[in-house]
């Protein structure tokens, strides 16, 4: 990286008093100049061409904290030439009062009348060599935007399959169906509670597999079924809760919380001994949180592990918002930015 950046700026002085001399040439009509005269325009030229060169690093500075080519393009326009204009006027002006004014000892009041043309060229050619790394900053932007876009709809079809994939895996299967099978000896009419249940879990799933988000009541009608039919499983052991404020309206990634929910019971130890406690709360902030304690199984079930990194980038991808995972020896908590009903998706 040092050696590349330091090429770079071996290139740009070579470049800057190359085309200083060639300036000279142009202007003069020939090479025969007294060797001082080259001293002079090779200081006048890197004097600009550094600063212009530097340019690029300012720039890539200010639009990563100020530009957004993508979603605010008008906005990242104007502030980008306001930057260059600042930027361009400062090291033009400088760079001749200090040469003309400064060194050749010239009048203030003769100095726009002889150096008029000179400061006209300057900011042509700045203005050029702007518009050139606006155009590369933008496809680049672009590029990396239609990627991003990309690589998530590839994530989202995973995601969305992997969690269909799990929700019909024999494990999930031959539970219920011993449940269901221990219900119908013991109780007829939880039997049939929970078949219908059932029922309705898997309706939903095929249901909402297909859409890219749902509101934020859908996924907690939907987490309740998922929850009624893991405390048949584990009766007293598993103990959900659920702080919802009704007033706060959003929307959500389909199977957000029984992915979380489920990723909870499936890597921790359930037992009236060590029940698990899941709390799933909407914080006034647009937040969306599900923390269970921790008590880490011997041997997890298996699975690939990317599920959870790839709803985090789907929800990255559709709030601009990170997703944050804090866990210790207590507790392990995912949560989540809901995406507001006027948020562009």
């Amino acid at each position: 990286m040092i050696k590349q950046t330091l090429a770079n700026w071996i290139i740009a002085i070579v470049v800057s008093i190359a085309i200083g001399i060639l300036t000279m040439v142009l202007m003069g009509g020939s090479l025969n100049a007294p060797f001082s005269r080259y001293l002079w325009n090779a200081g006048y030229s890197l004097s600009l061409g550094l600063p212009l060169f530097a340019n690029g690093y300012l720039f890539g500075w200010f639009e990563k904290h100020f530009i957004d080519w993508i979603r605010k393009p008008f906005k990242s326009v104007l502030l980008a030439l306001l930057m260059h204009l600042i930027y361009s006027s400062t090291v033009i002006f400088t760079v001749n009062w200090f040469w003309f004014i400064y060194f050749e000892h010239q009048e203030w009041d003769n100095f726009w009348i002889f150096n008029k043309g000179t400061i006209i060229s300057e900011y042509v050619i700045f203005v050029i060599i702007a518009a050139i790394i606006y155009a590369i900053s933008f496809f680049k932007a672009w590029r990396f935007q239609v990627s991003e876009s990309e690589k998530i709809k590839s994530e989202a079809l995973s995601l969305k399959y992997q969690v269909l994939q799990n929700q019909v895996n024999p494990h999930f299967l031959f539970n219920s169906l011993n449940i269901l099978g221990s219900l119908i000896d013991i109780d007829t009419e939880k039997a049939k509670e929970f078949t219908r249940g059932l029922s309705h879990f898997y309706r939903d799933v095929l249901h909402f597999k297909d859409q890219d988000i749902i509101s934020l009541k859908e996924e907690i009608e939907f987490v309740r079924k998922y929850i009624y039919l893991q405390q048949i499983r584990f009766g007293k052991s598993l103990e959900v809760e659920i702080i919802a404020n009704e007033n706060i309206k959003g929307n959500v990634i389909p199977l957000s919380l029984q992915t979380l929910v489920e990723n909870a019971i499936k890597h921790n130890e359930i037992s009236q001994a060590n029940p698990l406690s899941i709390v799933i709360a909407i914080t006034d902030d647009y937040e969306l949180i599900v923390e269970n304690n921790s008590q880490p199984k011997n041997v997890t079930e298996a699975g690939s592990g990317t599920g959870l990194k790839n709803l985090a980038g789907r929800y990255e991808f559709l709030t601009g918002k990170e997703v944050v995972i804090t866990q210790n020896e207590k507790y392990f908590r995912v949560k989540l930015p809901l995406i507001l009903i006027d948020q562009p998706v």
